[in-house]
């Protein structure tokens, strides 16, 4: 089995609830990237570390789930060529969220570039989310522009197909949800089938599934939001 997706296997079995398979480290090497069907899961106890970070923690587990050397660190501490990191796993996430939370909300990005400094305490914005995705890659290959993509009312069925065909193609797609005057917290599409499209929940670091229906309705019942608001994807052309 290939190391992305033994890690994914153990992401949804710990996610599900069941025993963890297979405690063996994953080996150090070049990153290796999610392709289609990979995306199935999450992590159990990957939970947002405080009320301001949900976008952050999808940040991360986009980024987990794309990049196995860093999804190793973050799963055991250890990294090639350095002392492994003492802190517990879900403190290592947390500081990693805590510094991604910083890094899309400051005057410059990961890249370098200036952008828009946006107050912590009202999360993340959607634009930034997009840069930090840019430049980390996620599930694609680092550079590939992500764009927001606004949910109309009056098309969120198109909306929902249009994420169903970036998870298929193995992308992990961020969703904001709130009620009909704001957004309100993201989740982070995973996976899917012809039941609905799978989403990490950072309030909780459980999985909820959402149907085509349920989007369409705006019911989608995350965590107490309903309405789906925008949808951060690859750039058609971009993706890989």
């Amino acid at each position: 089995m290939r190391p992305l997706e033994h890690l994914v296997d153990r992401l949804r079995d710990a996610l599900a609830g069941r025993p963890v398979r297979g405690e063996g480290r994953l080996p150090a090497g070049p990153p290796h990237r999610a392709r289609a069907g990979a995306i199935r899961g999450g992590r159990a106890g990957l939970v947002q570390p405080d009320a301001t970070t949900c976008g952050s923690a999808c940040l991360v587990v986009a980024r987990m789930l794309g990049d196995a050397d860093y999804a190793r660190w973050l799963e055991t501490g250890e990294v090639a060529g350095r002392e492994r990191d003492p802190r517990p796993r879900r403190r290592r996430f947390a500081d990693e969220v805590l510094a991604t939370h910083v890094r899309t909300n400051r005057w410059y990005g990961a890249s370098g570039a200036l952008q828009v400094a946006w107050p912590r305490a009202l999360g993340t914005a959607p634009w930034a989310l997009a840069r930090e995705l840019t430049a980390t890659g996620g599930t694609s290959v680092p550079g590939t522009r992500h764009r927001v993509r606004a949910v109309s009312p009056r098309r969120r069925g198109e909306a929902y197909d249009e994420v169903a065909g970036a998870v298929a193609l193995g992308h992990a797609v961020p969703l904001y949800v709130g009620n009909r005057v704001l957004p309100r917290h993201v989740v982070l599409f995973l996976g899917g089938d012809d039941a609905g499209l799978t989403a990490y929940d950072p309030a909780t670091g459980g999985r909820t599934v959402v149907t085509r229906d349920a989007f369409d309705r705006g019911a989608l019942g995350i965590s107490g939001w309903s309405e789906p608001w925008f949808t951060i994807l690859p750039a058609a052309g971009e993706a890989h």
